[in-house]
């Protein structure tokens, strides 16, 4: 990696000791690191300025957002150091692995078509609760090109600068929604089969998972706006909200039996079963992967709800489920 400048944004609100972990495992590896935070109120200003890291509050006044976040770190980076060929995103309750820059720049030095890469994120804690092990299975993806990215990845400063960067409007669903800008631009987003590095979610409870899944339809609905994610949030639409409607309606005029039709959730629940793809994944691990995607509608169709109700509102509302 010698020679090759790289920066590094991270983002974050409230991470605690998994910002201090985070921090400790950029600062080994890399010379430009900034760190932006969304209006915590523990110690991450202090803990980042104890490790000499440049810190950046957002301003109250605007709505909070990953995108923004983002953006204004890359912005602040861009203008300190011109020489910046990459700029990497991570989250502040991530680490980052040891061998992932040389992994990425190996490959961007030999792939110039490639605009984003990214890897193999994994759960810190995978095995502390069935919530920890599904972020796991979330955060796999098949090595090769790929139509996006998640929140934690490497992108050439180039092809980041001349989009502008991610839409900072998005409450959710910025990430895609760069990549698909990035593609129609002719570049490539790439995953390889290299570690990325940890993220830490912990999540113990159940009301932490639902509150998570309202976010992500909330993220669907997002993605609706500039013509992505359709077959997701119509997915939730019609499993969490219609399909239940129609079956407890025509249970009421047939005594009961239309409830019968709720079969159908379990029938399902076995197809995803059967389609299930990650590494080293047993028996349980994919049954609880199908139980919880089908589970998943209905807090994914309540983050739909959210979504028009906001638009109504005209009111913001950042969703945090830690």
């Amino acid at each position: 990696m010698a020679n090759v400048q790289i920066g590094c944004v991270v983002i974050g609100r409230n991470e605690g000791q998994r910002l201090v972990k985070c921090l400790e495992s950029l600062v080994k590896q890399l010379e430009y690191v900034v760190y932006v935070d969304s209006g915590s109120t523990d110690d991450s200003l202090i803990e980042a300025e104890k490790l000499g890291v440049p810190s950046i509050s957002l301003d109250l006044s605007l709505p909070f957002t990953a995108a923004r976040a983002r953006n204004v770190g890359a912005a602040y980076l861009s203008r300190k150091y011109t020489n910046l060929e990459y700029y990497h995103f991570i989250d502040g309750d991530c680490e980052l692995s040891n061998s992932w820059l040389d992994s990425v720049v190996n490959v961007f030095q030999s792939r110039k078509e490639v605009a984003v890469i990214c890897g193999r994120l994994r759960e810190k804690n995978r095995n502390q609760s069935v919530y920890m092990r599904l972020c796991d299975m979330d955060w796999y993806c098949s090595p090769g090109i790929v139509d996006s990215c998640g929140g934690i990845a490497t992108y050439r400063s180039i092809d980041f600068n001349a989009l502008n960067g991610f839409n900072a409007n998005l409450l959710a669903g910025e990430e895609p929604e760069l990549c698909k800008r990035i593609r129609e631009n002719n570049r490539l987003i790439l995953c390889i089969d290299s570690e990325m590095g940890t993220h830490d979610s912990a999540m113990m409870h159940f009301s932490q998972w639902w509150i998570r899944c309202v976010k992500v339809g909330f993220g669907f609905m997002s993605g609706s706006e500039w013509g992505g994610w359709s077959k997701q949030y119509k997915s939730a639409i019609f499993w969490g909200v219609i399909l239940p409607m129609i079956l407890i309606s025509v249970a009421f005029f047939t005594a009961g039996v239309g409830l019968l039709g709720f079969i159908l959730y379990p029938v399902q629940v076995y197809r995803v079963y059967t389609h299930v793809r990650g590494d080293n994944l047993s028996c349980y691990d994919k049954f609880s992967y199908a139980f919880f995607c089908i589970l998943s509608k209905f807090p994914e169709a309540q983050g739909t709800l959210s979504f028009y109700v906001s638009k109504i509102l005209k009111k913001n509302k950042l969703i945090q489920y830690k």
